[in-house]
């Protein structure tokens, strides 16, 4: 009788054993399975999307690409590489600063007396000074919050039949405003 009695204390505890450790056990799996399921990817994209637009712009920034209606390149040989550079470009009727107008060229490719606040045998272009000397600006306070510095680098992309006086007059106004370091495009020969 006493065995029987002993029998049922033993069984419960064994019971009572199985059912914590699988409690325990059940507890810890869902320990790692809420883990897993509460993986917050929104950061992660967050900066995907800001890789992604930041190589969007400068891809579309990239210097390499003119496409400019009534432009023609003089020919050349270079084979210097491009440098990424503010765009500048000197159409036969305008004069445009990263694809924007920033002013009219008269007939002949001559600028007009307006823009040139020193008289026609002046050198500044107004308009073009003011354009370029707020991109300075600009520039300046990217370096000043850690970004590239600040180099003056312009890529002059001027028709062929540009005149000497308008592109003298053009790169003089780009150096006042700071940007003194030039590249003039030109086109490879075909073949």
């Amino acid at each position: 009788m006493t065995t029987s009695s002993t029998s049922p204390q033993p069984t419960a505890q064994a019971m009572y054993e199985a059912h914590r450790k699988r409690r325990v056990h059940k507890h810890r799996n869902k320990k790692n399975e809420d883990e897993i399921s509460y993986l917050n990817i929104t950061p992660m994209l967050d900066m995907m999307t800001i890789i992604l637009v930041f190589l969007l712009k400068s891809f579309a920034s990239s210097s390499a690409d003119v496409n400019v209606a009534n432009l023609t390149l003089p020919h050349s040989t270079t084979k210097l590489e491009i440098e990424e550079a503010l765009q500048l470009m000197i159409t036969q009727k305008e004069i445009l600063l990263d694809q924007k107008v920033v002013a009219q060229l008269g007939p002949g490719g001559t600028l007009l007396a307006e823009d040139l606040p020193e008289g026609i045998n002046g050198y500044l272009v107004k308009p073009l000074y003011d354009s370029l000397e707020a991109r300075a600006d600009y520039f300046k306070r990217i370096e000043e919050y850690g970004g590239t510095q600040f180099v003056g680098r312009i890529a002059v992309i001027a028709d062929k039949n540009t005149s000497y006086q308008t592109l003298f007059k053009v790169l003089y106004t780009a150096g006042r405003a700071e940007f003194g370091v030039f590249r003039l495009f030109v086109q490879k020969p075909a073949g």
